[in-house]
Formats: C-alpha cells, structure tokens, sequence
C-alpha cells in the first residue's frame, strides 16, 4: 500500500509490504517540501513516476484539522440503516451543513460497557468538496486510490506494532500547530483527542539554561492534564485496565527534557518512538523524516478496504 500525506509545507508518502509472520517492510519513505503556490497534483504525479510507484495501491490521509472525528453513542439501528441514523445524530455536532458531509463510522469492540451506560462508537465527517480536492490530486498522480484515511486510524496502525499495545498505549503526536492523543489496545482506537499545542508553541522559546523555558513548562502542562483526562475517560468509560505506558511520536525538531518532564508529571513511562526499530528497511530513516511522515506510514499499514 503506498500512502500520501499533504500538508502546507510539503508532500510525505510511504509504502509498505505486509507479509503474514514477517515484520512489515518499509521500501518507501519520503517527504518533499513544496514551494509556496506550487501545483500539488503536478508535484505529486512527478514523486510518484521518480519512485516508480504509478498503478500501486494508494490511501490518502488527511490533515488533523481536515474531519471531525466523534465519539458519539451507537444508534440501536439495522446496519443498513446505521449510516442515516449516524447522519441525523451528528447534524449538530459539526460546524457545516450536513448535506455538504461525508460520513463514515466505526466500533469500539470489548467496551465492557457498564449497566446505564449506551454503547459508543465512533463517526467520522468531513466536507464533500474536501474529500474531492483529495481525490482529484491523487487521481493525477496515477495511484489507485483505494482508501481515504484519518490520522487518528494511521497512528493506531503504528501503535498496533508495538509491543506495549497488548495491554493497551497511549501515543502522543505533535504536528507543527497540533497535537494528538490516541489511546489503543490490541489493535484497536479506543479514545483519541485532539490538543491545540503544536511544536511552534513548545519550542519556539527554546531552553533556558538548560532547564525547559517557562514556556514549553506551560505548555507541557497543559499537555499533562489532557492526557491525564483521556486516560482517566478511557479506565471509567471502556471498563479498561489501567494504561502504564506512553509514547512520544518522533518530533520533528528536538525538545530536551520533555520524556523526563511527561515521565515525572505522569507517574508512568514514557520513551520515545523509533520507526527503524518496528520496520524493515534498507536504510535507517532520521528522527525529522519519521515525524513528516507518521501518519502516512501509518496509513501504509492499512488492510481493510473502506474508504470514507
């Protein structure tokens, strides 16, 4: 599966093998700055004839701020019927008109779901004339597209690899203006959340003599007491076991003292994520390439074929 990611800066795409008994294999992994006003499409159509990855299977991921991603109670509906009533549920909980969404949804499986309490699950909604736009660029460059994907799903296909997931991780990921929780258990998104903290804010001032700025400390602070509520919501709503382990996604630009801050504050353990130690790959990939393209590679990871 060969996936792409395109954001204002620039285009990541990955594409990974998968084999039943083997690791998964990592053959691509690369991200291209785009010039201001460059054509996308025209720039992506090159990347992937330069790669050799024309008539591959494509998945597309969007950007963080590109969807709505609600956790919402189930309706008590025929599946035929699940998607209409997902659509009339939602209709106010998104900041556009409901005929202009599309819609998809998803379970959480073994919520363990307490007496009084519904059952949840997650829907997904994003603008029509977006997905498009998506499309239209993919189209261009020769990839079948099969899936569009979210990040929130990329990101729990990574998490999905990792050992810690069998009794359930936390993952952190900072984009340049956001951020992202993912809570996972044996493959599957439980909780996810969105933290408007992003690297500019945390690094922008930098350190201060080897201590954290007072600004990135704020800043962690906050990032503390999210991850704090999600874990907490996780235990009481999905009756699950206590998560003891979280992961920090690769970042893009470093910020020292942030494991030993979250690790303290947390009262948990907390490492850092190395892409190279999950794939194979010919080539080791530097910390800057892996955070510009997480969630397409995770997206690469995707098996089942539904799209939004």
């Amino acid at each position: 599966m060969t996936a792409v990611s395109l954001d204002a800066e620039g285009i990541a795409i990955a594409r990974v093998q998968r084999e039943e008994a083997h690791r998964p294999r990592l053959d691509v992994c690369r991200y291209l700055p785009t010039e201001p006003g460059a054509d996308t499409a025209t720039v992506l159509e090159g990347l992937v004839s330069e790669l050799g990855l024309e008539q591959g299977r494509g998945v597309i991921v969007m950007q963080p701020d590109s969807h709505s991603l609600l956790l919402i109670e189930a309706p008590d509906v025929q599946p035929a019927e699940l998607k209409a009533a997902v659509r009339w549920r939602i209709k106010d909980l998104i900041d556009f008109h409901i005929d202009d969404a599309v819609i998809d949804v998803f379970e959480i499986p073994e919520q363990g779901v307490a007496p009084g309490k519904a059952r949840l699950m997650y829907a997904v909604a994003a603008r029509s004339s977006l997905i498009q736009e998506q499309v239209g660029i993919l189209d261009k460059s020769s990839l079948a597209l099969e899936i569009i994907d979210i990040p929130e799903l990329a990101i729990r296909n990574i998490a999905a690899l990792l050992d810690e997931d069998v009794r359930g991780v936390a993952l952190l990921y900072f984009g340049q203006r956001s951020g992202l929780i993912t809570l996972t258990r044996q493959g599957s998104l439980y909780l996810s959340r969105n933290i408007d903290i992003g690297l500019q804010q945390m690094v922008a001032a930098g350190s201060h003599d080897g201590e954290l700025h007072p600004q990135t400390r704020q800043a962690l602070e906050r990032i503390v007491l999210e991850v704090q509520r999600s874990l907490d919501y996780y235990e009481s709503h999905f009756s699950q076991p206590p998560i003891s382990s979280l992961i920090l996604a690769p970042l893009e630009q470093d910020i020292p003292g942030v494991i030993p801050y979250l690790s303290a504050n947390l009262g948990m353990a907390v490492s850092m994520l190395d892409l190279n130690s999950i794939f194979d790959m010919d080539d080791t990939i530097d910390v800057a390439t892996q955070a510009r393209c997480l969630t397409a590679i995770g997206a690469a990871l995707r098996l089942e074929q539904k799209a939004l």
